[in-house]
């Protein structure tokens, strides 16, 4: 029995209409959710449609379509983290009568739960049979990926993967493929793995999707992800500044995470991807030309204090020469991996002059990808962003594996200096070393 649950916010209500319709019909589907930020326009609106649906039949009598606003779980700002997290609870007592959630929805315990964005135009009942036939096989982590345009998903690319690579570099992370995807299936033991953690329920912004990718797999969850070929064809955003939020939220997320080890022996599966359809290797995934003009606006002389103490050289005066016009060459690949780093140490969430400082230098590092190599054409584009990710994880996971090696060959000398003063022989010591690529429970170390 699977549960799907639709966050929203403000949508397309026939669009959101068509996929609960789509949710309902599936013969998987027990029952559909919708977590709503707010009583707004759309939800009045989307009430009143699910009635419609119900009343003329075109959702099953069986089937239950329940409408709620999120619960303020987290200690972020109050956005999608506490949406999802919302539904996480619900679906764990949907069986049963709750003081917060009221009576039972379905009469016994639901075993998975979907989530689909809202607005996703390209949605069919293809997305849950995909995710059910993989929960099928006792994968209890079910990813959606999709082709998506060379210019969309930026902030996945430049700082989630990036970071993925740059600080666990031989776990799993550097290998997922959408980790800050939103299309997902858990089973009932994910769920409630998930919500025993308290970083995770914390987690009310944006970092959500961090969240969830990184402590699953931290936990060992077993992950399939699964292609969709048609692609996730929903409303575009305008200029960058519309994802300043998500931005930082995202990047917090992530750094908040960066001395938090994880063992490399998460089960990870990427089904095969088809190729790409021109509808999405035609697309431009954001407004270049309103975008242009973000590295002028909003500077402070905090701001450029915090560049001449903290950042290279190049960047420093880089960014200061935007200001007049805009520029972004000297946000290369290595320059932005170099301010990277200094984010990771020094950026603070709450200071409004730190997160202006990250969005220029990320706006500069899209604009700069966006002319180098876009341009070029949709393949090398992509190319090029998978190239540079493997570049990063390959040369932290050397860094990693050295740092390791030099620490065994310490402690091997030590062992041996203490063998010798005793006058006994050295013993074998076994190691399980918790950095290499798969679990290694057979290395011996003489």
């Amino acid at each position: 029995m699977s549960l799907v649950c639709f966050p929203f916010k403000v949508e397309k209500v026939e669009v959101v209409l068509k996929n609960i319709e789509i949710a309902a019909r599936h013969d998987r589907v027990s029952a559909v959710l919708m977590v709503g930020h707010s009583v707004n326009a759309t939800y009045m609106e989307i009430e009143a449609g699910v009635r419609k649906l119900q009343e003329s039949a075109r959702i099953p009598d069986d089937v239950p379509v329940h409408m709620m606003t999120q619960h303020r779980l987290g200690s972020k700002r109050a956005g999608k983290g506490d949406g999802m997290n919302t539904a996480l609870l619900y679906f764990l007592h949907a069986h049963e009568h709750d003081a917060v959630f009221g009576p039972p929805l379905v009469s016994t315990p639901l075993e998975r739960l979907h989530f689909y964005d809202a607005d996703i135009e390209s949605f069919d009942e293809t997305w849950i049979t995909k995710a059910e036939d993989a929960a099928d096989m006792d994968y209890e982590v079910i990813r959606h990926y999709f082709p998506r345009s060379s210019t969309d998903a930026q902030i996945t690319w430049q700082v989630t993967k990036t970071g993925f690579s740059m600080l666990w570099p031989l776990s799993v992370l550097p290998w997922v493929q959408q980790p800050l995807g939103g299309e997902l299936c858990f089973t009932r033991r994910a769920v409630e793995m998930l919500v025993s953690d308290s970083r995770v329920m914390r987690q009310s912004d944006w970092g959500i999707d961090t969240l969830y990718t990184f402590v699953c797999a931290q936990h060992g969850m077993s992950m399939l992800e699964v292609y969709v070929p048609q692609g996730k064809m929903h409303a575009l955003y305008g200029g960058l500044r519309d994802l300043f939020t998500m931005l930082v939220e995202c990047f917090s997320a992530l750094q908040s995470l960066q001395t938090t080890p994880i063992r490399a022996d998460s089960l990870h599966r990427i089904a095969p991807a088809d190729p790409v359809p021109p509808s999405v290797t035609t697309k431009i995934g954001y407004d270049v030309e309103a975008s242009l003009e973000l590295l002028r606006e909003r500077w402070t002389p905090r701001q450029e204090a915090l560049l001449s103490e903290h950042f290279p050289e190049n960047v420093c005066s880089g960014l200061l020469s935007a200001r007049s016009w805009p520029k972004y060459g000297f946000m290369t690949e290595d320059a932005w991996l170099s301010v990277y780093e200094v984010f990771l140490s020094r950026f603070d969430i709450t200071d409004s002059d730190w997160k202006e400082l990250l969005f220029k230098c990320w706006v500069a590092r899209v604009l700069n990808y966006t002319m180098r190599h876009v341009m070029r054409g949709y393949e090398v584009a992509m190319q090029q962003l998978r190239t540079e990710i493997s570049r990063v994880q390959h040369n932290a996971a050397v860094a990693l594996i050295e740092e390791r090696r030099s620490a065994e060959r310490r402690e091997d000398e030590q062992e041996e200096r203490n063998a010798a003063a005793h006058g006994k022989p050295r013993a074998i010591v076994r190691r399980p070393s918790e950095l290499s690529l798969f679990s290694d429970t057979t290395g011996v170390s003489l």
